[in-house]
């Protein structure tokens, strides 16, 4: 699918706390109250005596009746051109509405939609609430049931897969960050990339139960996670090759006092995501990663300078 550049989006709640969402998301269908509504007046586009039928049926109250008016126009005229987006199960779904609206039995209206809902951006990223901007979510606090989404720029973008140019400049800004944490990782003694390496696995909630730095043969780190009490060793090489990685592997193969293996190391040209049963690789992209991310680079950088 091209990328999309709709003339409008809107909210749309699927029925009265959630009633038809199920439904609908699954058969691709949009649905809609307003039961009273005459739908030869909606389909003839007489929006007054609509209007004027809602005036009456809110007591009066004008400025009621026009927002009613203003919903039931939206659930009838807006166009493929068009999403609508609603939210469940801790996602947020977006369609395009097609064809004519049909009147079921009950008196509800519903609407057909191109290719049904989606939760999954363009490039298949899937659009979980835990990571939409708030500016968004708070669409969901509407009292009625159809309204225009203010954020509409920032969800065309998270449905096209393009950050803002703030986001841009902050990606760009981390990999040059992350390639000079590689660079300053090379400054190190191999004492103190031991010791790094051992302020990493704590702060991830690895606890070490053997001394740092050539305990054993094999073995420069000796860790046990806590919470489930799994054993595990770390081998830590300032400058690895594919066959060191092989002679270690081996030798952890061999020995059934630890259930995972860690090999660790910031220069070489050994592959950083070689599958291998029980043995994680960390090596310079992913250890620059887990650097930034723990907040060590600070204390990376004091270290050599």
């Amino acid at each position: 699918m091209s990328s999309l550049k709709p003339s409008a989006v809107k909210f749309i709640k699927l029925g009265y706390g959630g009633e038809w969402e199920a439904q609908c998301l699954s058969s691709g269908t949009l649905r809609f109250g307003y039961h009273e509504t005459p739908d030869d007046l909606c389909v003839r586009g007489d929006w007054e005596a609509v209007r004027e039928l809602w005036i009456g049926l809110r007591n009066g109250n004008g400025g009621t009746a026009t927002r009613d008016t203003d919903q039931i126009r939206a659930f009838y005229t807006t166009g493929p051109d068009s999403v609508f987006i609603t939210f469940s199960g801790g996602y947020l779904y977006w369609c395009q509405p097609v064809g004519q609206v049909e009147v079921l039995d009950d008196g509800s209206r519903l609407r057909r939609t191109l290719c049904g809902w989606h939760n999954r951006s363009l490039a298949g990223v899937p659009l979980t609430m835990d990571r939409l901007s708030g500016h968004l979510l708070k669409v969901q606090g509407f009292r009625g049931t159809i309204c225009n989404v203010d954020a509409r720029d920032y969800l065309v973008r998270k449905i096209n897969d393009e950050p803002l140019p703030e986001v841009s400049a902050a990606i760009a800004a981390e990999a040059a960050h992350k390639l000079a944490i590689v660079d300053l990782c090379r400054l190190l003694t191999w004492q103190d990339f031991e010791l790094l390496v051992d302020l990493l696995f704590s702060t991830s909630g690895w606890r070490r139960t053997g001394a740092v730095g050539r305990t054993q043969k094999t073995v420069d780190l000796e860790l046990e996670l806590p919470t489930t009490g799994e054993k595990a060793f770390v081998q830590v090489k300032s400058d690895a090759t594919v066959a060191s990685l092989s002679e270690y592997v081996e030798q952890f193969g061999s020995s059934a006092a630890y259930a995972r293996m860690f090999f660790v190391w910031h220069t070489g040209a050994l592959p950083e995501h070689t599958a291998i049963e029980g043995v994680t690789l960390l090596g310079p992209t992913r250890l620059a990663q887990l650097i930034l991310d723990s907040g060590l680079s600070r204390w990376l950088r004091e270290k050599v300078s």
